[in-house]
């Protein structure tokens, strides 16, 4: 199963995510969560999924993250740990 890629991101997709990590108002402490669950090189299983870490949900489809969601707002696919 391939793996979560957040190296390499292409511009578009980073310059998207970190704007909405600055609008959904992340806590350093659930951007600390990211950098681990991060360097722990999570799997991409296929289809929709997300990640929730606390103040802010992580989406992605296929192998790069794709948007972030503030924690009231619905988030598609299976949700991983």
């Amino acid at each position: 199963m391939p793996k979560i890629k957040f190296a390499d991101l292409p511009r578009p997709v980073c310059e998207h995510l970190l704007q909405r990590v600055q609008q959904r108002e992340a806590t350093l402490e659930d951007l600390q969560r990211l950098r681990q669950w991060v360097a722990s090189g999570p799997l991409a299983p296929d289809g929709p999924r997300h990640k929730d870490f606390g103040s802010f949900k992580l989406c992605s489809n296929g192998e790069y993250p794709l948007t972030v969601l503030a924690p009231g707002m619905a988030a598609f696919g299976l949700e991983i740990d």
